[in-house]
């Protein structure tokens, strides 16, 4: 963790210095006109998000608009941070379209390894770092 001030802005280098830190995300969406949030998994490669699906209907995402979130909050100190990216998806599904991520070791988890990823480009991304202030009482 760095020593900024708590809930300070963080650059981009350092929002996706952070996303490459943690596995899992949330990708969200519009979904019969109601926003709609979906844990992934996923990596970061470049300014782009790669989310490994087996799940066809991620089709339907091709060149829409999608945010995605992942943070971080230490349970002890309840310092973390927050990261958000928006930006246009491309649904591919062929291996070679995804050998560039193999050979950089940047793979995300998958239940089902396979050749349909989602990728989200990172048009927008900000980030702050979050401190969670602990009432008297609150043994959470």
């Amino acid at each position: 963790m760095t020593t900024t001030a708590p809930d300070s802005v963080l650059s981009t280098a350092e929002c996706i210095r952070l996303l490459r830190s943690v596995p899992v995300g949330r990708m969200v969406f519009t979904e019969n006109a109601v926003p709609a949030l979906r844990p992934v998994t996923f990596a970061t490669v470049g300014g782009e998000v790669v989310i490994p699906t087996d799940d066809e209907s991620f089709a339907r995402f091709d060149g829409e608009l999608l945010a995605f979130e992942a943070g971080d909050i230490d349970l002890i100190t309840r310092i973390g941070w927050s990261v958000t990216a928006m930006g246009h998806a491309t649904y591919v599904a062929s291996a070679d379209a995804v050998a560039r991520f193999h050979h950089r070791n940047a793979v995300p988890w998958s239940i089902h390894p396979g050749d349909r990823h989602l990728i989200i480009d990172m048009e927008y991304v900000s980030g702050r770092h979050v401190t969670l202030i602990r009432r008297d009482g609150d043994t959470r």
